[in-house]
């Protein structure tokens, strides 16, 4: 009697063994999954700046992609500028010609562009860049939805390739009741 007691203990300590090591391999595994997915494939940033509303708000976290790191025009891209994170719409892409005129137009390509909710003219900052500039194979001219105050590429000039971190690919909408 006290031999078959002895043995179920044993069989049930060496099944919670098992059920421990696998458990222990399993998280093991999921922490080092995610670590390379946040890693390597995707990003997040928090909003922390008015360039972008009202597409973007304070408060409001992004997912982007660290894979997709060739925009189209009016992708939203994260990118480093001066040591700072920004984000910030896509306008033209390499090759374009891009023109900001005085009384507040945005000209592509010779193209007037017509953006659906921007609700302010777009001026160009003084003293920073001179138009037209036609972009080179690996730069980007990004302006923020909030033409009035947003820190773009007309401040700083085009967006380099390699300054680019990541295309969104999700909003997660910070709600303030």
């Amino acid at each position: 009697m006290i031999k078959e007691k002895l043995k179920q203990i044993s069989t049930v300590l060496s099944k919670n063994r098992d059920g421990i090591r696998r458990f222990i391999r399993n998280s093991f595994l999921i922490v080092i999954s995610l670590w390379v997915m946040f890693s390597f494939i995707i990003g997040t940033k928090t909003v922390n700046t008015y360039d972008m509303s009202p597409a973007l708000n304070i408060g409001d976290r992004i997912i982007y992609s660290r894979v997709n790191k060739d925009p189209v025009s009016q992708d939203i891209i994260v990118f480093k500028k001066e040591g700072e994170t920004c984000i910030s719409r896509v306008i033209a892409i390499p090759g374009d010609t891009v023109e900001i005129t005085e009384d507040g137009a945005v000209k592509v390509n010779g193209n007037l562009i017509v953006e659906e909710k921007i609700y302010s003219l777009t001026f160009p900052y003084t003293d920073f860049l001179e138009y037209p500039i036609t972009l080179s194979s690996d730069e980007y001219f990004v302006l923020g939805d909030n033409r009035l105050t947003g820190v773009d590429s007309r401040y700083y000039g085009p967006v380099k390739k390699d300054e680019i971190l990541g295309t969104l690919i999700l909003l997660i909408r910070q709600h303030s009741f």
